[in-house]
């Protein structure tokens, strides 16, 4: 959700693989508030700083930044400044 900037919506992982997801959740009708793609772009800070300041291995040892994707589920349509922002945080 993207109101609550200060925690992870969802982490996955699965047996056999290295690869942890990371699930940021935009509910419906989130992409109508005001300031939608600036609370986007916070809440993408926090899943960086949460994967890169070492909290992330606190909870899991063996993760290594690299092992990690963060995956952006949108139970609507994004705005095209979502979707850019998105494509530049990819690159």
């Amino acid at each position: 959700m993207l109101a609550t900037i200060d925690e992870i919506d969802e982490i996955q992982k699965t047996g056999g693989e290295r690869e942890f997801r990371l699930y940021l959740d935009v509910e419906r009708g989130e992409w109508l508030l005001p300031k939608s793609v600036w609370l986007l772009q916070e809440k993408l800070n926090a899943y960086a700083s949460f994967i890169l300041d070492g909290k992330m291995r606190e909870l899991y040892p063996y993760a290594q930044p690299a092992d990690v994707r963060i995956v952006v589920r949108s139970r609507g349509q994004p705005p095209a400044d979502a979707l850019t922002l998105v494509g530049l945080v990819r690159e």
